[in-house]
């Protein structure tokens, strides 16, 4: 045997073990597959580092109200009366306003949202910021409602938001119209004062404004009972829908616009203000109903309505849906008074449970969403709840087009001896996304249903 034999650094002949281990080796991949797969692992890093921007910026918001916070007890303190320690957080905003170049009213903004964040009454919602787990945008919903609750109520109504937004699984984390509507709900077990009365004194504020916007363009804003916004959206919406048609080249947002502006100016001979029918759906737990109760009832897709508009609103109303609802979960099951079409009442039925459309993050309502099979009807897909889903207009042309692929996640199955309405599993009408880059997001009905008649 040589001296060099078994050296690994000199070549070895045909038959030693390296050139067998090469020969064992797998088939080598093509030059497409390996670019498909950088490709693939670009993309998923650069969303990672989108998700980890977002929790940057959110720690970053949270040192930024710690700054703010101790820039404004140095102004305080070194104010030489009371009147001028008054005007501490006026000149705090001040001073933000010059060293960041921007106006007044902005730099007043956010000093009232650092100082809120640092008082003691919001730390469940600042150490969420300060870990990365809430983003800016949440924790603005829960400071805007946290108002509402007495001052001894606010740390354990934060603890409460807090969880809301950011769950342990992030799969059930809700979008922000989702988190606002949840929110607005759990506001209710800590607020002392009822919603009628709260309501009563908001409506004072009620008015219409309107912001210049670029291109001779402008924004027109209404602050108004969400009741009424409710009525005046759905009725935009049927209004554009019973516009469109084949030879109509105007689009969705085009005609709501369009609808809103003649029935203020006048209707025009393309835009008819009447004749459409339009439904709001409403729903009031029986003992509200009655008069027993003030729990609030729910305008499905946009929020909590207080208990007296809810029974005037079922006064006038000209038909009524019973639907019953499991007694633990709220969930709807089944829709009484039987219709002669059933595709209406399995539009109802979508609309309880589905309330938006069920697209990642979007918040169309109901009544601006259209029912999709989610297994195509010429591919064998049944009409039923267990494949529909409400989509709005953008996100059904998305899946039509097969840019996003969706599929229902099947509930798990009851465990042996547990009462029906017992849920030990996912519930139904869970959706399962996957995106054109390959990853998958699931989106449940929204778990904080109407209260149970």
């Amino acid at each position: 045997m040589g001296e060099d034999e078994g050296d690994p650094s000199v070549p070895q002949g045909p038959n030693e073990e390296p050139e067998r281990e090469i020969a064992d080796a797998p088939a080598s991949i093509s030059p497409a597959a390996l670019a498909h797969e950088a490709h693939t692992a670009y993309v998923e890093q650069l969303l990672k580092t989108v998700q980890v921007l977002e929790a940057c910026e959110s720690r970053m918001h949270a040192l930024r109200a710690h700054v703010i916070s101790a820039l404004h007890e140095q102004v305080r303190r070194a104010a030489s009366s009371r009147i001028e320690a008054a005007e501490a957080v006026s000149v705090t905003a001040s001073e933000i306003a010059a060293v960041l170049n921007v106006g007044q009213r902005s730099a007043r903004s956010l000093v009232d949202e650092c100082l809120t964040l640092a008082d003691p009454e919001f730390v469940p919602v600042l150490d969420a910021l300060r870990e990365g787990r809430l983003t800016r945008r949440q924790a603005r919903a829960v400071l805007e409602l946290a108002v509402v609750v007495s001052p001894g109520k606010r740390v354990p109504f934060c603890t409460a938001a807090v969880a809301v937004a950011c769950p342990d699984d992030p799969s059930l984390v809700p979008s922000p119209g989702a988190l606002g509507r949840r929110l607005r709900r759990l506001v209710e077990k800590y607020a002392d004062e009822p919603l009628a009365q709260r309501k009563e004194r908001a409506a004072a504020s009620r008015r219409v404004e309107i912001e210049p916007a670029k291109d001779g363009m402008c924004w027109l804003t209404a602050h108004l009972p969400v009741e009424v916004g409710a009525a005046i959206d759905t009725r935009l919406e049927a209004l554009a829908r019973s516009l469109q048609g084949q030879e109509e080249g105007r689009g969705i947002g085009q005609l709501r616009a369009d609808a809103f502006r003649d029935l203020l100016l006048g209707s025009s001979p393309e835009s008819p203000a009447g004749g459409v029918r339009t439904e709001v759906v409403v729903t009031v737990p029986a003992r509200t109903l009655s008069g027993e109760s003030d729990t609030a009832a729910e305008i499905l897709g946009y929020g909590p309505l207080d208990a007296p508009t809810a029974r005037l609103l079922a006064a006038q109303a000209e038909t009524w849906t019973t639907m019953w609802v499991d007694d633990g979960s709220g969930a709807p099951l089944a829709l009484g008074r039987r219709r002669y079409s059933p595709s209406l009442a399995i539009r109802r039925f979508l609309g309880a449970r589905d309330r938006v459309c069920r697209f990642p993050g979007c918040d169309k309502p109901a009544a601006a969403t259209e029912a999709d099979h989610t297994i195509e009807w010429q591919d064998g897909g049944e009409t039923d709840a267990g494949n529909l889903a409400l989509l709005c207009r953008e996100h059904h042309r998305l899946k039509s087009l097969g840019l996003w692929r969706v599929r229902h996640v099947e509930p798990r199955p009851r465990e042996e001896g547990t009462a029906a309405g017992e849920d030990q599993g996912r519930p139904g009408g869970v959706l399962e996304w996957t995106s054109p880059t390959g990853r998958r997001y699931i989106t449940y009905p929204e778990s904080d249903t109407p209260p149970p008649f």
